[in-house]
């Protein structure tokens, strides 16, 4: 974890976009550690998830929009880095959302995708995590929402690496936990798999969703949960006259 607030320390970025922003988690964590900002602007898709970051951040230097990442309305070489945090595995136009938020960075910023993948050596622990990850995608899929399973260690670097970013870093990092059986990390859990539960009850494959979930419920008692493990990726787009 240190490694990867490391990396942030280094960044100085006037301008931020983080796309796919959802509440604002990743936000938090730029104030927190970015080396220098003047403003971050985060965007999202979801009417409920930018109503809830924007009442979180009141303050002038922050700012979110309802946003498609397909056409972001931005100029070009609008922003100084652009970043996407736990969030390839949620785009279905992958390709060209990607393409987008290159559009929007400006020749000589930096791109920063930091994402968990479901392989690797993953404490039993963290394989709660993507196992219930995987089976909350299920659920959202029979619901008609995009949610892909998370990807593969190698796949993520394919797709940074197909972006055709200099000067590349990376870092492997993990959020630890003390107890991965406390009591209190794994009563939330309970708690968001009965809120999974009642989404599910009338979907067509229900009684397939409600073995999975109550495999995740038997982990989470038998071994607990850890976040699973991330990879945070960092490259700078190249100088139009390089």
């Amino acid at each position: 974890m240190k490694e990867a607030l490391s990396l942030l320390n280094q960044i100085e970025a006037s301008r931020v976009l983080d796309a796919a922003t959802g509440k604002g988690d990743f936000i938090q964590t730029l104030k927190q550690h970015l080396k220098s900002y003047c403003q971050i602007i985060g965007v999202d898709a979801s009417e409920k998830s930018v109503d809830h970051a924007q009442k979180r951040f009141p303050e002038n230097d922050v700012e979110i929009y309802r946003m498609d990442l397909g056409t972001l309305a931005f100029d070009d070489a609008s922003f100084d880095l652009v970043t996407l945090f736990n969030s390839l595995h949620h785009i279905a136009e992958l390709d060209k959302a990607l393409s987008e938020m290159m559009r929007v960075l400006k020749p000589g910023g930096r791109f920063l995708i930091s994402e968990m993948y479901c392989d690797g050596q993953q404490s039993e622990p963290q394989k709660t995590h993507v196992m219930m990850h995987h089976w909350l995608a299920h659920i959202d899929r029979e619901s008609g929402i995009y949610h892909r399973d998370t990807f593969k260690r190698d796949e993520i670097i394919a797709i940074f690496d197909g972006l055709g970013l200099a000067k590349l870093k990376s870092v492997d990092y993990y959020v630890p936990v003390d107890d991965p059986k406390a009591v209190l990390n794994c009563d939330n859990l309970k708690r968001n798999c009965s809120v999974a539960f009642s989404k599910a009850h009338n979907l067509e494959k229900y009684e397939e969703i409600l073995s999975e979930g109550k495999m995740v419920l038997e982990r989470i008692n038998d071994v607990g949960c850890a976040g699973a493990s991330r990879l945070m990726l960092l490259g700078q787009k190249p100088n139009i006259n390089m």
